[in-house]
């Protein structure tokens, strides 16, 4: 083990860091604490020991209470919030379906519902844009290390419910997400835009903006569309699956420059 990792430092230390970020996952299952997030604490723990043992911390990660990064949990619940908006409005257009506003909210599900989605988020933005993905990009490049983390969320998810075309446009709708995120934690050089941005999309589409009235529903349809649509209103909804995540990378491209992006080498380590 030794010689395997004097040879190779930075791929020992991408499986290590995976295997350590799997066992933080399913020991979670096994620690119950009122109100605490023991899966996010241990995957949070894990990740500080990855960059400890390379003499770092998790400002590699932005992952910090510096003004400037805390800021970026705010603008990130708004972008994610405003993304699943965008999507829901065109595909509501597109199905010829009206939105309804609810009368009957049940803000204290909301509340609870609001708290009750950030943790699950947050694991999996450590787990998907955090050390094995900075590492791999080290050993790689960024287009790699995306492609390969954006794979690897689709797999997070179960996409094989339904027919041919609709696990395809689920599954691309999800790389697409993953390219939010990433595009979010490399520009902004901070992984508490993308829990932001992901916190807000999971948190909307979950509970705020919805296809049927729940008890929490701010917005949801009427059930009034169409039955059976057609090859350009299929176009239409693939459009408007993946718009809300386009518009986010594009604001962020565009709010976020390089120079404060994250610093992360595209050159291979030789290792």
């Amino acid at each position: 083990m030794k010689n395997l990792f004097r040879t190779y430092p930075d791929w020992t230390r991408l499986v290590v860091g995976a295997v350590l970020l799997a066992a933080a996952l399913i020991g979670s299952g096994f620690i119950h604490l009122p109100y605490i997030p023991a899966g996010l604490l241990l995957v949070i723990l894990v990740t500080w020991l990855l960059y400890r043992s390379e003499n770092k911390n998790l400002t590699a990660l932005g992952f910090d209470l510096k003004r400037g990064h805390l800021l970026l949990i705010p603008a990130g619940l708004l972008l994610g919030m405003g993304s699943f908006l965008l999507s829901f409005y065109v595909g509501t257009l597109v199905r010829g379906d009206h939105i309804v506003v609810s009368h009957t909210t049940d803000w204290n599900g909301l509340l609870k519902a609001f708290w009750w989605v950030f943790p699950t988020a947050a694991v999996q933005d450590f787990i998907v844009v955090g050390y094995c993905y900075n590492k791999l990009i080290r050993l790689t490049n960024k287009w790699v290390a995306t492609v390969a983390f954006g794979l690897f969320f689709i797999s997070l998810h179960d996409v094989w419910g339904g027919n041919f075309v609709n696990v395809l446009f689920y599954a691309v709708g999800l790389f697409v997400g993953y390219l939010m995120f990433s595009t979010a934690l490399l520009r902004s050089g901070s992984i508490w835009l993308v829990i932001g941005i992901h916190w807000g999309n999971n948190f909307t589409n979950s509970f705020l903006f919805t296809f049927s009235h729940t008890p929490t529903s701010w917005l949801y349809l009427s059930g009034q569309q169409q039955q059976n649509l057609n090859v350009w209103q299929a176009i239409g909804l693939f459009i408007a699956l993946n718009i809300g995540a386009a518009a986010v990378i594009a604001l962020v491209l565009l709010l976020w420059k390089t120079k404060d992006s994250l610093q992360l080498s595209d050159q291979k380590v030789v290792s």
